[in-house]
């Protein structure tokens, strides 16, 4: 008996790890942002796509940097991301808390050239996973 009870614990263990079906449409191309964290991303275009995301130092190179920041006040958690191309960027995003294998996606987003867009959100969570970053327009 207490062999079959570790033999179901050990697959349960493993087919919990394994079995992610709520990452299964992130790309390749993802970037994570935690609570608290600025980043400046330059990508590779490839068409309208924007691939390959890589982190520079600052906003200030002679390629375009999109800038996303996740900030906390209280419970309260802001996204603001600014766009520095010259067409408008659509991303997709999706919130995780630690410790859960909830993820909520957040709505589908778009920034216009040169501006900041800033969302507001009340739902707990510890980072932000972006994908699909494409260029509009």
């Amino acid at each position: 008996m207490n062999r079959r009870l570790v033999c179901y614990a050990l697959m349960t263990l493993v087919a919990a790890v394994c079995a992610d079906p709520t990452r299964a449409d992130v790309s390749g191309d993802t970037v994570v942002v935690k609570v608290g964290q600025q980043l400046f991303l330059s990508f590779t275009p490839d068409g309208d796509n924007l691939l390959s995301p890589k982190t520079v130092p600052d906003g200030n190179g002679p390629d375009p940097v999109v800038t996303i920041q996740v900030t906390q006040s209280g419970p309260t958690r802001t996204l603001l991301v600014t766009n520095g191309y010259a067409r408008a960027l659509g991303y997709r995003a999706k919130a995780r808390k630690r410790g859960s294998r909830k993820e909520t996606e957040l709505p589908v987003s778009s920034v216009r050239s040169g501006m900041q867009s800033v969302i507001t959100l009340g739902e707990p969570f510890d980072e932000l996973v972006f994908f699909e970053f494409h260029l509009q327009g």
